[in-house]
């Protein structure tokens, strides 16, 4: 499922060309990702509410996209047998990046065979250079917010943290139907971030996975944009999105 804004619909409607129309999720406006997330959670617990969902934004780059879908294969499967908590994908830093969000990990939980897995101590959204340079030194994590979960557990944490966006969506909803009256949610809705809104709300409750050495990169800025760009003629595969969020 691929979530959209429909002011963006010159950008995306060729990319998604093929896509069914099932598949394409369209926000009348734009309202952040905690609205987003909200709408595509609502759908899919229409559809199945026993699902485990995925959350990738689109304008990521992973260099090393083999290394990045067996880690993710791992998420999914670590997320099915611990249907309280959700799992954040973390990517090892190379420097004091202050753009980016930081995930300071704290007790690990599982190595196995793959990459490790620790409890969240806390969430750091775009540190000072000093603070970042210290966040390097011990050991924590960029926050590429690819986020792996049951469709219930986002839900209650919705509920839980942002009460009145998980109530919109709830009295918006033909359940019978399916349907959405999305133009009446978005229309009372604040722009709101999931990050800060949701996640930081409650860290006891997440999980972060470790990635090692997939050469991630948030497209956020000309210069990453190029960086990436300028690495792709030695990378076998690279990846890139053109829509705001995608859900799976």
């Amino acid at each position: 499922m691929c979530v959209v804004v429909k002011a963006h619909s010159s950008y995306y409607r060729q990319e998604l060309t093929g896509v069914a129309s099932s598949g394409v999720l369209e926000q009348p406006i734009d309202r952040g990702t905690t609205a987003a997330i909200a709408y595509s959670l609502a759908r899919i617990a229409a559809m199945d509410p026993a699902a485990v969902a995925g959350f990738f934004p689109a304008d990521h780059y992973f260099a090393d996209e083999d290394s990045f879908t067996d880690s993710l294969n791992r998420a999914y499967r670590i997320a099915d047998l611990s249907s309280d908590t959700l799992l954040l994908l973390g990517a090892q830093p190379d420097r004091p990046e202050v753009e980016y969000g930081w995930i300071e990990p704290g007790r690990e939980l599982a190595r196995g065979a793959g990459s490790p897995v620790f409890r969240v101590n806390r969430f750091w959204e775009k540190p000072s250079a000093e603070a970042a340079r210290g966040l390097l030194d011990r050991g924590c994590l960029w926050n590429t917010f690819v986020m792996i979960g049951r469709v219930r557990t986002f839900l209650a944490a919705l509920k839980q943290s942002v009460p009145n966006v998980f109530r919109a969506f709830a009295s918006g909803a033909d359940r019978m139907a399916g349907m959405f009256d999305a133009d009446k949610i978005y229309s009372g809705l604040a722009s709101g971030d999931f990050s800060r809104q949701v996640l930081s709300a409650f860290p006891d409750r997440l999980t972060v996975l470790r990635l090692d050495n997939v050469g991630w990169s948030d497209l956020g800025t000309p210069e990453r944009v190029m960086a990436a760009v300028g690495g792709r003629a030695g990378n076998r595969v690279a990846r890139f999105g053109t829509t705001p969020l995608t859900a799976a």
